[in-house]
């Protein structure tokens, strides 16, 4: 059988364990989340087949992100749910991109606020260029946010891709769009914004960085996405799943691991990396994310709440508006509807819940004596 994620990181999270890092309450969740994922830890539900009789058990998921059994589902739900909302107008995945010396500031337990910064200065500066350039002058815009944090080689490489709509409202309330699909704005005005942007923002915060970022090249990248639709689907790998699939394993041994990745210096050439066993888990956790932060972020008509305007839109750029109709519902949550013996129907019989789940009485108080 070929080597998994999941198999590599129960193998390798002992050792890694052993060398005592230092976790945050993020990642010791998602050790214990992947190590109980499918497991009687969290539950299950049993099954009976209506035409053999024969019983099947199913444990439950754990619906971490960063487990590499979970989120396929949640993916193509995510997937479904927003190709109901792409306008007919051209597409961009507008790219933001931090420089190495501003990356500190994702560690340890300002790294929530870091992340909220980062989707701060790259919308507003989006936001601005969109209302203001010349090409669009669209004063009620959206786009959607999606924050990806690695890259081919497993590192700690955090961006935010926008997949950007080019049409909207302009200040009257009159529709406008690109008359060029592969022009949205000047490159070097959004990159100018985006540093603007996030230097107030820091300084706000009264954060201290090296001054000497301000004067480099900031990584920002406009690139043309036709109808949307494909770079949706492309989004979607970011949407629950985490930093590797088990397509790029090679070969798995009990000291290391080895992937392939793509070169993009390299015309995308593949090639192999072998990291040790506790490697590898260190740089699989690095990408496990603060708690409640929201990785999607949905801006102007994008934004769920924002449908009236998005119908407006939508009409105006030339689809069939049914009001009133709503999108493909979400799929029922996964089952075994067939009997893998027979095929026969399954019914369910009874759901376990995981024993983790219950709770038992408060503690006793403590009584504190302090000596005279």
């Amino acid at each position: 059988m070929p080597a998994t994620v999941l198999e590599a990181l129960r193998r390798f999270l002992p050792e890694f364990l052993q060398s005592q890092p230092p976790l945050g309450p993020e990642q010791r969740r998602a050790i214990w989340a992947i190590t109980h994922c499918r497991t009687a830890a969290l539950g299950g539900r049993l099954f009976a087949c209506e035409q053999c009789g024969r019983q099947h058990f199913a444990y439950h998921s754990c619906n971490h992100k960063a487990c590499p059994q979970c989120g396929r589902a949640a993916t193509a739900r995510w997937v479904r749910r927003e190709l109901c909302k792409l306008v007919k107008a051209p597409y961009f995945l507008v790219t933001f991109t931090l420089p190495a010396e501003l990356r500190g500031t994702f560690f340890g337990p300002l790294a929530k606020p870091a992340y909220d910064l980062f989707f701060a200065a790259a919308a507003g500066a989006l936001s601005e260029k969109l209302a203001t350039a010349k090409a669009l002058r669209a004063h009620r815009h959206g786009f959607t946010a999606v924050l990806h944090t690695w890259n081919q080689q497993m590192g700690f490489h955090p961006h935010l891709h926008c997949l950007v709509p080019a049409a909207g409202l302009d200040a009257h309330g009159r529709p406008v769009r690109v008359k060029n699909p592969e022009f949205l704005v000047y490159l070097p005005h959004l990159q100018n914004a985006f540093r603007q942007h996030l230097y107030r923002l820091l300084q706000a915060q009264n954060w201290k960085v090296d001054p000497a970022v301000w004067d480099r090249q900031w990584g920002v990248h406009i690139q043309p996405a036709g109808s949307g639709a494909s770079a949706l689907k492309y989004l979607g790998a970011y949407v629950a799943r985490t930093a590797i699939s088990d397509a790029r394993i090679v070969r798995l041994t009990d000291q290391a691991l080895t992937f392939r990745w793509k070169n993009r210096s390299q015309a995308n050439r593949l090639e192999l990396q072998t990291l040790p066993g506790a490697e590898f888990v260190r740089r699989y956790l690095r990408h496990v994310l603060p708690r409640g932060l929201r990785s999607i972020r949905y801006y102007g008509f994008c934004h769920p709440a924002a449908k009236a305007t998005r119908l407006r839109v939508q009409f105006h750029t030339g689809l069939t508006v049914q009001f009133g109709a709503h999108c493909p519902p979400d799929a029922p949550p996964s089952t075994p509807a067939r009997c893998p013996d027979c095929g026969g129907h399954l019914r369910l019989l009874i759901t376990l819940t995981a024993p983790y789940h219950e709770r038992g009485p408060p503690p006793a108080p403590t009584t504190v004596v302090i000596a005279a």
